[in-house]
């Protein structure tokens, strides 16, 4: 029987026999028509749910208008780019809060530094957060909380002035859960800066670093306990934005770090931190709203702990600060009349007795126009000037009093002493 895979020819001539070559069968398969008619499918399908997909990512996002952008993405359309629609976001009694940044990164992995000894965030939190303390204090008016950071493993607590002013008992509350009662070593009002201590030993003391040595841009971590110590422990990032920026806090000039790290009520005291794990300044204040009551955002502010370092030793060791002149007067900036004009002018509202201001005959109501032969318009002009000089020297005080101008010359004594 022949195969019938193979064409064989015969002639009617048995002599001569020929063979034709078996021709190889078919292959089964799509043809070429096909394979082109469902590549074009294909096409179609993924071009329709590519637009399907759009429209959801569109909606996703918020776009009342994403009907016209679906319809401009597809085949044909003048744009070739979607760009995402923009995002928006959000102590003492005249500073506030604000909202810490948005950020996608992870806070568990992410190094803040710019070289192989920085560490990351959970790390800088594992290290410090065992030198930081929470504080509770009652006084007459109440209650009130802040952070501290421990100095010495013997119990030595740096916090600000305003976190302990007028207390009438002092608790401490440690990372490990241990409380403790505190007492006050001395509070410096000038430079925000107080110095607590507790009976303990083997406290987790930080590592202070240099604030000399910030830059603007550099990566900073604050923890605290802002708005109580039901949020304690709290750990903020951000950078630092400003260097010596020079601001009137609670009438005193005071100069400061600037960050944007989330710093609230109750942050303050606490440490802010460079990316090495050494604290670089102690948080103090935050601005909630300008002179429109708008809201501001990002503007908080932390003591050089250079400068806190400095006035910390001294209250720890005199229980004041050392070497800084004393006027003994209590001062205001008022609005009131200099000739023709109206101009901001210092106001003494209180002398105290045995001063140097009562020992040169400075009175009550006086307005101070020259201190050291400089002129002043308000607070901070004359505290500034003040500290140009030391406890011990003369100086001439230009005063007007009932319209009469008065000079008189006064020895400044030594705050504290």
């Amino acid at each position: 029987m022949n195969d019938p895979n193979f064409n064989y020819s015969y002639n009617h001539q048995p002599e001569q026999n020929y063979y034709t070559p078996p021709t190889p069968p078919k292959k089964k398969g799509l043809s070429t028509g096909a394979i082109v008619a469902i590549v074009l499918a294909v096409a179609l399908i993924m071009t329709l749910l590519g637009g399907c997909a759009m429209v959801g990512l569109v909606y996703l996002t918020g776009n009342n208008s994403f009907m016209e952008e679906v319809t401009e993405m597809l085949p044909g359309s003048k744009e070739e780019e979607v760009t995402p629609p923009p995002t928006t976001g959000s102590d003492r009694e005249q500073f506030g809060a604000q909202e810490a940044p948005v950020t996608t990164d992870s806070l568990d992995g992410l190094i803040i530094g710019g070289d192989e000894n920085a560490l990351t965030v959970a790390q800088i939190y594992q290290k410090v957060a065992p030198s930081v303390v929470g504080i509770k204090i009652s006084s007459q008016m109440g209650g009130g909380t802040g952070s501290g950071v421990v100095m010495t493993t013997d119990g030595y607590i740096l916090t600000n002035a305003h976190v302990v002013d007028d207390a009438m008992s002092i608790q401490v509350y440690l990372y490990d859960g241990s409380e403790y009662t505190a007492t006050l070593v001395g509070s410096d009002e000038a430079t925000d800066i107080a110095v607590i201590k507790v009976d303990a030993t083997g406290l987790s003391a930080a590592t202070f670093g240099n604030s000399d040595t910030l830059q603007i841009g550099e990566d900073v971590v604050a923890i605290g306990n802002p708005l109580g110590l039901d949020l304690s422990f709290t750990v903020t990032r951000g950078i630092v934005s400003a260097l010596n920026r020079n601001i009137a806090v609670g009438g005193y000039a005071m100069t400061l770090v600037q960050t944007d790290a989330a710093i609230n009520p109750g942050n303050s005291g606490g440490p802010l931190i460079n990316c090495y794990g050494e604290v670089i300044g102690i948080t103090s204040a935050k601005i909630m709203s300008d002179y429109s009551a708008s809201t501001v955002e990002g503007i908080g502010f932390a003591i050089p702990v250079n400068s806190a370092l400095e006035v910390a030793e001294d209250l720890a060791v005199h229980g004041h600060v050392t070497g800084r002149p004393w006027l003994g007067i209590v001062i205001q900036t008022q609005y009131g009349q200099q000739g023709n004009q109206f101009v901001y002018q210092v106001v003494v509202t209180e002398v105290e007795p045995g001063s140097p201001a009562a020992a040169c005959g400075m009175q009550v109501g006086d307005v101070i126009r020259k201190f050291g032969g400089v002129e002043v318009a308000n607070n901070t002009e004359l505290l500034a000037e003040r500290d140009n000089y030391s406890p011990g020297d003369t100086v001439e005080i230009l005063v007007e009093r009932d319209g009469t101008e008065v000079t008189l010359k006064m020895t400044l004594g030594e705050a504290g002493s």
